[in-house]
């Protein structure tokens, strides 16, 4: 059986699951502690996430090349629906990438997930991630109402991209590019998502079965 190897809050691993789930791929999922890296180093020879493990013990990693391998091997007569100038919607967040990552990053070891689930997992993934922020975590949370308006703003000047139930229930790679995002940010307590965008991270969560972080948010 294929194995994927992810983390529940990478984006990235949240594109490879999405479409494994929708085009009822059969797999095992395996939730690696953040700081394993011997798993990663020996299935790809660099830490990094998602990876996918064929049954001959051969191995990939990138999430696209992940995702798309996983629509190849699809269930007959399931269909992607194909890109379709997914920057429309994406260019908003990218924009405001910095209070993203200052939202989610310390929110991300303070929710249980399997990743997580040791203090050295924990440390390892705020070190490097403090580094990236260019402030401590407990500062990030500090400034939560200024990131947090800054994503509100980018949230509200967003197209809102077509629900899958306006679509034949179909998946696309417009999905896959967007999703991932909007569904981490709802791990932020109290984050305006406009309705329509809301409608949208729900049809497309229920669709692909990915949870998302609205009962546990911080």
């Amino acid at each position: 059986m294929l194995t994927l190897y992810q983390y529940l809050h990478c984006p990235y691993c949240v594109r490879a699951d999405m479409v494994a789930n929708y085009m009822d791929v059969e797999h095992k999922k395996v939730y690696l502690l953040n700081d394993d890296e011997e798993t990663c180093f020996r299935l790809i020879d660099a830490k990094m996430v998602p990876i996918l493990e064929f049954d001959d013990g051969s191995a990939m990693g990138e999430s696209l090349d992940i995702a798309k391998k996983f629509e190849e091997l699809g269930a007959a007569g399931k269909k992607m629906l194909p890109a379709n100038e997914y920057e429309r919607y994406t260019s908003a967040l990218d924009a405001v990438y910095d209070d993203i990552s200052a939202l989610l990053y310390p929110r991300n070891i303070m929710i249980e997930q399997p990743e997580f689930n040791t203090q050295s997992a924990k440390d390892y993934f705020q070190k490097k991630k403090e580094k990236s922020l260019g402030m401590s975590f407990e500062d990030a949370m500090n400034n939560t109402d200024k990131h947090r308006k800054a994503v509100e703003e980018a949230l509200g000047s967003m197209p809102v991209p077509p629900l899958p139930r306006q679509q034949m229930n179909q998946l696309g790679w417009n999905d896959v590019h967007l999703f991932p995002t909007l569904r981490n940010l709802t791990m932020v307590k109290d984050l305006a998502i406009p309705s329509e965008l809301e409608q949208y991270i729900g049809n497309v969560a229920s669709l692909t079965k990915v949870k998302l972080y609205t009962d546990v948010a911080v």
